[in-house]
């Protein structure tokens, strides 16, 4: 009985410490209710979108921003820390109704193309970075978006993604996103 009860007693705390360990466990709720916040796993890290930086005469950087934007396209960049890196995730694609966007398809990134034209795609940077080192998704590197909320109007939107990318500056570096989520609410 007694190992009985020691064998319980061990499972039961192995069963918590596999739940602190859990990156997902990090990452705000999958929420659809205009709460301003975002998340994801990068590489199986935990990411989560916060306002950092600023100073005496600068304000931080948001958390986020973006949404509904141009004619008929979506744009969110999200912000934080990885590892104390500052970094950021951006989701851009043409379309406001709910569904699923593929990102699967050559193209240049938002900002660096006329955002009429830009194909579905999403990007991760180093912020800080002096390399100019930023990974993106193409027709070899893909995800989606599942856009699950939005309220034009009212500047709401909320969604799931997930996506693999690759550097512009060296095709063997590749990048994992998943278990991306996302709750704006555009002020």
């Amino acid at each position: 009985m007694k190992n009985y009860l020691l064998t319980c007693l061990a499972l039961v705390l192995f069963a918590a410490g596999c739940k602190k360990n859990d990156p997902e466990a990090s990452l705000p709720p999958a929420t659809q209710e205009g709460k301003n916040t975002a998340g994801c796993l990068i590489d199986g890290k935990a990411f989560v979108a916060k306002s950092y930086g600023g100073g005496v005469l600068s304000a931080p950087l948001p958390a986020m921003e973006g949404g509904f934007s141009f004619v008929n396209s979506y744009r969110l960049s999200m912000r934080g820390n990885l590892n104390g890196d500052a970094v950021e995730v951006m989701l851009f694609f043409q379309g406001w109704q709910l569904g699923t966007y593929l990102l699967d398809k050559d193209t240049k990134y938002y900002p660096q193309g006329d955002p009429l034209v830009l194909l579905n795609h999403a990007t991760f940077r180093y912020v800080d970075s002096s390399t100019k080192e930023e990974y993106g998704t193409d027709a070899q590197h893909t995800g989606q978006v599942v856009l699950t909320t939005a309220d034009v109007r009212n500047g709401l939107s909320a969604g799931t993604f997930s996506f693999t990318a690759v550097s512009n500056q060296d095709p063997r570096k590749i990048i994992t996103i998943s278990n991306g989520r996302f709750d704006r609410k555009r002020i």
